[in-house]
């Protein structure tokens, strides 16, 4: 829109007006502090957990009828839970484990009152093969316990070559190599991610898509209440009177997400700010045995770019919705009804592209990110983890500016009949009689 169209200098007055009604209210500023200190909570909380694991040492015990079998268990699953991480100084690095020998009735005993992280029991049977059994508290697919699985084949390995006769020509036992080889991994100027990369890229892509998620429905609720009250009040037949239903519909979006997106950068820079310098601080408080890496690893700008892209338009795109579901309301309390189907859609765009986030690149993950109102979620989300092609990314774009265009001229018949519908219960048939008849 420009400044020569007629209907700009309208709904810049009534984007302005919202964008100052919405930053002035008392609750939007109260709820900008409370989330953005939230936010900042969030970013430091991985600090807080190095602190808690540099203090806390977990004991692992051994049980074990042969004393030498024992020892080289001990030996295998400290090396293995005990490997500093990179950057570390062996000098001042304290072990995480301690791991250690121990009786059946005391490992049981220490494992029921919490004071050790699991038992190891490791036993040789008749034909001479060992069985291992790990008790934790934890689940079978917890971190400790796929760690200690490939202890118990180092210790099998081990008692094996120990057993060996002397005279033995067999060459010494190499552990294979082992390494996974994605071919769906993102790209980052023509360079494949590593594994460190492209674990933050998954994590960021879960937040970049819960704050999408969040945005919409709440800045599109925002719309749509806006939308309700003025109704309910009656200064819609004022406000009607004097600006057309293009100008209106039009500055409730401009003017209410610009309210927002203050809103939302004043969160979102404090906590990537904190995320930015995560190393930094951890190493001033814990020291340097504590910096794990960038946590923001294999982000760029154009990362940044594509996300603002798909959460202006994604916004856009609701935010009309929910304006002319708005319009057809006489009371703000009706509008949990009608806007739950929205949410639903939104939510179900969120769940795909959980999926997409999780390396999963079907047919359904391909398709929903062309197809609005779910390629924001499902692109972005594809866009994070997998290898994108550039006309996919133009296409899906493309796709949903042509879709937004279509659903203004629909959401603009529909608020301007309904912001003059009074008495009348909403429903489907409303909708529909109210898009063709504007």
């Amino acid at each position: 829109m420009s400044r020569r169209d007629p209907l700009f200098p309208n709904a810049l007055i009534v984007a302005r007006r919202e964008y100052r009604d919405r930053t002035r209210s008392r609750l939007y500023i109260g709820s900008t502090v409370v989330l953005a200190l939230m936010a900042m909570l969030v970013a430091v909380a991985p600090i807080v957990v190095r602190a808690v694991d540099r203090a806390t040492v977990t004991r692992i015990a051994i049980v074990a009828a042969d004393a030498e079998l024992g020892q080289r268990a001990v030996s295998v699953a400290d090396s293995l839970l005990n490997s500093p991480p990179p950057g570390a100084t062996p000098a001042t690095w304290k072990k995480p484990f301690l791991v250690e020998v121990a009786d059946a009735r005391s490992a049981a005993a220490d494992l029921a009152d919490g004071s050790v992280g699991g038992v190891m029991l490791v036993s040789r049977g008749a034909d001479g093969h060992l069985d291992i059994v790990f008790r934790t508290p934890e689940g079978p697919n917890s971190a400790r316990s796929t760690i200690l699985s490939v202890a118990a084949f180092g210790i099998g390995v081990l008692d094996w070559s120990a057993r060996l006769p002397p005279d033995a020509t067999r060459d010494a036992f190499h552990p294979p190599a082992f390494q996974v080889d994605s071919i769906n991994t993102a790209i980052d100027a023509g360079v494949a991610l590593d594994a460190r990369q492209a674990a933050s890229r998954y994590v960021l892509g879960l937040i970049f898509v819960i704050l999408l998620l969040i945005s919409i429905i709440i800045y599109g609720m925002w719309v749509a209440t806006g939308v309700a009250a003025e109704k309910s009040s009656r200064v819609m037949e004022l406000m009607i009177s004097a600006a057309s239903a293009p100008q209106m519909l039009t500055g409730k979006v401009v003017g209410i997400g610009a309210a927002g997106l203050t809103q939302y950068l004043a969160i979102a820079i404090p906590a990537f700010v904190l995320l930015a310098l995560q190393n930094q601080i951890a190493a001033a408080v814990l020291g340097p045995d504590w910096v794990t890496g960038a946590p923001l690893g294999g982000l760029s700008g154009p990362l940044l770019i594509g996300y603002g892209v798909f959460f202006m338009l994604g916004y856009v795109l609701f935010a009309l919705i929910y304006a002319s579901m708005g319009s057809f309301v006489s009371r703000p309390d009706d509008l949990q009804t009608l806007s739950l189907p929205l949410s639903l859609v939104a939510m179900a765009g969120y769940l795909v592209a959980v999926v997409a986030l999780g390396g999963a690149s079907g047919t359904l993950v391909v398709l929903t990110s062309f197809v609005p109102p779910f390629s924001p979620f499902v692109m972005l989300a594809r866009i994070m983890v997998s290898a994108v092609q550039p006309w996919e990314i133009v296409l899906s774009v493309g796709l949903l500016i042509a879709t937004i265009a279509l659903v203004a001229v629909v959401a603009t018949r529909m608020y301007a009949a309904g912001v003059l519908l009074y008495g009348q219960r909403p429903g489907l048939r409303a909708f529909v009689a109210a898009a063709r008849r504007g």
